[in-house]
């Protein structure tokens, strides 16, 4: 994905200054997350997968037996990096693994919400972006709900990416046995969308081709 990247910048398709960084998270059902064993003996259920449970958007807890995916993506919807991990390891674990050093801000969900996240953003002179959380006898100003809304609409953008990977690659369930072959087709998924959506660009902006040097 890098060298794909690398020539998306150059044509001045991926911006290179100015970027804001995108995170985001969702849940791949393993091909097999039955229990129990197959005819053959063989356990039904991946072996490499594990349960992921997180809320929906109406707040109720759904779980899920397999990967997750977690990208960091531009204002565009373009992936820089992305990572897939056994289903069980919570989402901020993962966040150090995607691009922060050369981002203006973070976008997040309420996962990254946390005082380490916010001196590990101002340590790299980040906005932050991830939105507030509410607690018992805190509850959320008007302000925080606000910007909150806000914060959704361009987190968006990476939601989009896992709309690609489920509708137009068929990755909603993963067609492989193991992290290291699902990674492999998570990663070559993310390339075709750069390579896609850079072609779009070029059809819809034309070609910008970089000033001649001297």
């Amino acid at each position: 994905m890098g060298e794909v990247n690398r020539q998306l910048e150059e044509q001045r398709i991926v911006m290179t200054e100015g970027r804001i960084h995108i995170v985001d998270a969702t849940p791949v059902e393993a091909a097999r997350s039955g229990r129990g064993q197959g005819k053959d003996g063989a356990a039904v259920r991946d072996p490499e997968a594990g349960l992921h449970a997180r809320k929906d958007s109406r707040g109720r807890m759904k779980s899920a037996y397999g990967y997750s995916a977690r990208t960091g993506v531009d204002k565009d919807g373009f992936v820089h990096r992305q990572t897939v991990t056994v289903g069980n390891v919570h989402d901020s674990r993962e966040r150090d693994r995607l691009p922060l050093g050369d981002a203006t801000a973070f976008h997040a969900d309420a996962a990254d919400s946390s005082r380490e996240t916010r001196d590990e953003l101002a340590r790299f002179g980040i906005a932050d972006q991830a939105p507030r959380k509410g607690y018992r006898g805190h509850p959320l100003s008007e302000a925080d709900k606000e910007s909150n809304a806000g914060i959704a609409v361009v987190r968006s953008g990476a939601e989009h990416v896992f709309a690609v990977h489920k509708r137009c690659y068929g990755l909603g369930r993963t067609r492989f046995l193991g992290l290291a072959k699902n990674t492999t087709f998570y990663g070559l998924a993310a390339i075709a969308l750069n390579i896609r959506k850079g072609a779009m660009f070029l059809r819809l902006d034309g070609l910008a081709r970089p000033a001649a040097e001297g």
